[in-house]
Formats: C-alpha cells, structure tokens, sequence
C-alpha cells in the first residue's frame, strides 16, 4: 500500500511513518469484517472439516470461522504465512482462544509439507492481491491440497472509497501534469479479473461462483484517518512527494475529508469515529 513510485526522499515533515501500527489503525476492522463476509459464503462448516487458513496473517480468517461455527469439536484448521511476525500473532489468539488451529511458516506457492487432497476448505481472505503473480501459484496449491468437493474461497476489493478523495486531492494541490497517485489495485476491482485468476490456478469456470458484498469499515476520527491516508498513500506517485506538499499539507487534508463525507455509505459516529461502505468480490471454488 505504501510501496513509493519514485525514489526521491523527500517527505513532508507533516507525513506520519507508515509504521505496521499505523497501517493496523488505518485499516480500523476491514479485515475481519471482509473475513467474515468471506466465510459466509461458504456456511454452514460442518463438523471433521480441515481448514487451510491461506496467507492467515493475524487470523481474521480463522476467526471468522470460530466466529461463525456452532460446533469447534472436530475442526481443525491450519494458518500459513511466510512473515513470522503474524504468526506469532496468530499463535497466541489460538492459545488464548484455545483454537485447534496450528501456524505454519511457508510460501503459499509451495506447500511442500501439505499432502495431496488434505482440506476440505480453503480460506484466502486480502490474500491473492498482495501476491506475485496475482497469487495463481499459490492457487494451484490449493487446488492440489483440497479435496476433491472441497471449497475454497477468495475475495477482492471491487470498490474503496478512499482512492478517488487521495486523487481529488492530488489533482487540487499538485500541478497540472503531475502523475496520478496510483491505484495498486484497480485491476481486481472487476470480478471477471479475479475469475480469471483462479481459473489459472486450475479450478474450473463452471465450479466459481461469484457474488458482491458490502463491507463496511470503522476506523477512527475523519481528520486522524484522512491524516493517515495521506501519509500513506499521497506520496505513491511517480513523481514522489513534492516539495509543495508540505506548504499544501492542510490544504489536501481538508479536501481528503470532503471527498470522504460524499463516498456511498459514509457516516460519522456518535463517538467521533467514521464508518466507510467498501465492496467486496467474493469467489468461491469448488473442486
């Protein structure tokens, strides 16, 4: 999200580091809640399933699954990432939560220690876009470790609100000419490019099904979030931040929260905290 585009150092004295912490509150409760409209599309999990939480992260996944079953008894589920840092994470939310769930450090392209025909789900929750490639190796594992009539189930972001007030922005403050701030994600905004994808990794068009779900995000106050986007995202460009943005730092925040207060679905809570409407692709393949 915050990879540059351009090699200059300058940065704005008003930009905020883009720190793991930073981008976790920036991010406020997308990913379990995307998890969670993810893994609804493939209830009810049935008691003896075997899980593969791929690309699991923290867990948001796994537990969108706990969440969501009634009977824990029989399920087993294993979470595999390749950044140790998450997998701690992950492994003290199973203990504390006493999950049979057990973290594994690998490359989701090659699953050398999972058998053939293993699971009978695969979760891959804000998992294929971050992936070289667009995650198809990692796909044609799945495909090879679930069992035949086995699901598994992906998603991309079809729309985000906060891309088109970051251009808004951009364009208001920075002059005529300058590249636009890049969207990193447009491609997987269309359902039929995420088909395409697993597709590629073997499963068969007539076994996808795809569906749209609204998914909607709370994060913190208007000014703090706008402040965060801004960091993160406005110096993506090819041209790198600009020595004018830090005169016209304010300037684009307060455009950053107009544009934020027109997006489809924005509300501003009792607490001072905003919640924004994203739209999520939600695929799900059947071996």
């Amino acid at each position: 999200m915050n990879n540059p585009g351009s090699d200059k150092t300058f940065k704005p004295p008003q930009a905020l580091a883009p720190t793991p912490q930073l981008y976790d509150e920036l991010v406020g409760d997308g990913m379990e809640n995307l998890a969670k409209a993810t893994v609804a599309e493939i209830l009810p999990i049935n008691s003896g399933s075997v899980i593969l939480d791929d690309g699991c992260g923290t867990g948001a996944g796994t537990t969108a699954v706990f969440d969501a079953v009634t009977d824990k008894s029989n399920i087993t589920i294993k979470g595999v990432d390749i950044h140790e840092g998450a997998l701690e994470v992950y492994k003290k939310k199973a203990a504390e939560h006493q999950w049979p769930a057990e973290a594994i450090k690998a490359d989701a392209a090659k699953l050398d220690s999972i058998n053939d025909d293993t699971f009978t789900h695969v979760i891959g929750t804000a998992f294929l876009f971050v992936l070289p490639e667009d995650g198809v190796g990692s796909i044609k594992e799945i495909h090879r470790t679930l069992k035949p009539g086995g699901v598994a189930v992906f998603n991309s972001w079809a729309h985000v609100p906060n891309m088109d007030p970051l251009r808004v922005a951009s364009a208001k403050t920075r002059p005529e000419g300058t590249p636009e701030i890049r969207g990193g994600m447009d491609k997987w905004e269309d359902s039929a490019f995420l088909r395409g994808v697993i597709e590629k990794g073997g499963f068969a068009s007539d076994k996808i099904t795809m569906t749209k779900r609204d998914v909607y995000v709370t994060a913190t106050t208007i000014q703090r979030y706008a402040t965060m986007l801004w960091s993160f995202i406005g110096g993506t460009t090819k041209a790198g931040w600009l020595e004018s943005d830090a005169e016209k730092w304010d300037e684009a925040i307060e455009i950053v929260k107009a544009e934020l207060r027109k997006a489809d679905g924005f509300k501003e809570l009792d607490d001072g905290r905003l919640r924004l409407k994203f739209v999520a692709n939600i695929a799900v393949a059947t071996k």
